[in-house]
């Protein structure tokens, strides 16, 4: 965009490009960071190693991976800058606006831990979407068949729509679900029949946001409910954080109620953490969530048993940052994880 003039007939269109670019970058490079890099930890985050931070398309120049602190500033910054140029809600959801970088920029806060921005870029993308499926029946819901997707692909949650591909051999399809999460829904949860779906008595995972096989890798109105509270109740608001909840699971439980329930600081806190455990699933997040809830001593265990042997990934282990591939660190001298 450099080389184009910005005026009064292209400037509407310049500024689309422009903020979408920033906005790309920005939520690719979080993407790339919460899988191959240690959570963020402040006291570290200048010496933990990052993501090469490529700004521009020149192939010659050498990759780099920067430090944790350095890729987060970046990311910030192209995601704010975004904003100034991005429409509010834009002509199609698989493009960017300025709802989706609000949206962006409170998960990117979140995963920092900085709970007061997270709070704030929630509120602002809600202001432009605060929009809910009725679980209890909604338009969007067109499938209720068990072996079928049950969401039309561009619902009123839908504020960035993108998806994730399956890796290697992996679909949904065949990943049995964790059991305790399973049992974690309620019989009155919606959520439980258009999730999930049984086969030989296992639950396998159905409820996928893009209407089809694939599971959504963007960003939705759900989610931000859900920071949204959990910040309210990290910053011991306790009223507001249980009102954002009661709007979500009005809609996700039949006949919904807390019976007058009484919370902690701490049980809310474990209360809005397994309701976003449940609603995320295959959204991409739980991973990103393991590693700042074990900075902040959850002391959770991944644990796999295969073949008869258990295979355990500790908390804070280096192992959260997953291996750079290969053939990337032969042609660039990038140093392993």
């Amino acid at each position: 965009l450099e080389n184009v003039e910005r005026n009064a007939i292209n400037q509407t269109e310049w500024a689309n490009v422009m903020g979408s670019a920033l906005f790309y970058r920005g939520f690719y490079f979080y993407g790339l960071l919460t899988n191959f890099a240690l959570a963020y930890d402040e006291q570290t985050s200048d010496r933990d190693l990052g993501i090469p931070l490529r700004l521009n398309s020149n192939f010659n120049e050498r990759s780099v991976r920067a430090p944790v602190s350095e890729c987060f500033v970046q990311i910030i910054r192209d995601l704010e800058a975004s904003v100034g140029y991005l429409p509010d809600y834009p002509s199609v959801v698989t493009r960017p606006s300025k709802g989706a970088a609000y949206a962006a920029l409170a998960k990117v806060y979140l995963y920092k831990r900085d709970y007061e921005k997270a709070l704030e870029y929630s509120e602002r993308a809600l202001q432009l979407n605060a929009q809910l499926m009725d679980f209890n029946g909604d338009p969007d819901i067109i499938n209720t068949n068990p072996n079928s997707t049950p969401f039309v692909r561009f619902h009123k949650e839908t504020i960035f729509y993108a998806e994730m591909r399956a890796g290697l051999f992996y679909t949904t399809s065949r990943g049995t679900i964790d059991s305790t999460l399973y049992k974690s829904y309620s019989l009155n949860d919606l959520r439980r029949p258009l999730f999930f779906r049984l086969s030989n008595g296992l639950p396998l995972f159905r409820g996928t946001y893009t209407g089809v096989t694939r599971n959504f890798g963007g960003l939705s109105t759900n989610e931000l409910y859900l920071t949204k509270a959990e910040c309210l109740a990290f910053l011991d608001k306790k009223q507001e954080a249980l009102a954002v909840m009661d709007q979500l699971l009005v809609r996700r439980i039949n006949n919904y109620s807390r019976n007058g329930e009484e919370f902690t600081r701490e049980s809310l806190l474990q209360f809005i953490r397994l309701e976003r455990r449940k609603e995320l699933v295959y959204r991409n997040a739980r991973f990103a969530d393991i590693k700042r809830y074990n900075k902040e001593g959850a002391n959770i265990v991944i644990r796999r048993v295969i073949d008869g042997k258990e295979y355990a990934l500790e908390p804070n282990s280096s192992k959260y940052a997953l291996p750079l591939p290969a053939d990337l660190v032969e042609y660039t001298g990038l140093p392993q994880n």
